[in-house]
């Protein structure tokens, strides 16, 4: 879904269309739109994380730190889920902050996978963004970004939308790859490392 899509579904959820099935033009909505897509897309990634990777390459020289290397990884890293090394998951390392410390001698490529925070909705982000979580958890959004359009309304009530945004999260599928179904496919790995 992207952005525009889902600004779409919020008007028809607020019933923001005349007799005529024209949109009405509403200056107040339209101005917080973006930044409550923001708020909802941050908002279900926290039910329905969202996994990304990227390599590591294990080289000298760099800053060592009481016999550990520190690799930096990506802005939107949230946190570690898995490393792989090769195609088997390797052993636990320590992390400090967004840094991956790995042992003084470990070479080769590790494939970290992460869990990632999407990237902020502003202002200025384009009606084709697409969103960062999957597309049942978009579909979500729009009844939690309609429900906070009507927090300020003295009329409707906001109550109902939160409580289909609530039932809709709880509904998703939140396992995460290779933890209780059966382990993660070689596939996944491949497409990982091209």
């Amino acid at each position: 879904m992207t952005l525009g899509e889902g600004k779409k579904i919020v008007l028809k959820l607020l019933d923001e269309y005349s007799s005529g099935g024209a949109v009405t033009e509403d200056r107040d909505i339209n101005a917080k739109m973006n930044e409550f897509f923001d708020l909802a897309q941050k908002n279900v990634a926290q039910y329905k994380k969202i996994i990304k990777s990227c390599e590591v390459e294990l080289r000298a020289p760099q800053a060592e730190e009481n016999g550990y290397l520190a690799y930096e990884m990506p802005d939107d890293f949230l946190r570690p889920f898995r490393i792989w090394n090769g195609k088997r998951v390797a052993g636990r390392y320590p992390w400090r902050n967004k840094k991956l410390l790995v042992p003084a001698g470990e070479t080769g490529v590790r494939l970290v996978e992460y869990v990632a925070m999407p990237q902020t909705i502003t202002d200025e982000t384009e009606d084709s963004y697409q969103f960062e979580v999957e597309e049942d958890a978009a579909a979500c959004m729009p009844y939690f970004v309609a429900a906070q359009q009507l927090v300020v309304d003295l009329i409707l009530d906001p109550a109902p939308l939160l409580a289909l945004y609530d039932r809709m999260l709880a509904g998703l599928n939140t396992v995460l790859p290779g933890s209780s179904c059966g382990g993660v496919r070689q596939e996944f790995y491949r497409e990982a490392r091209t």
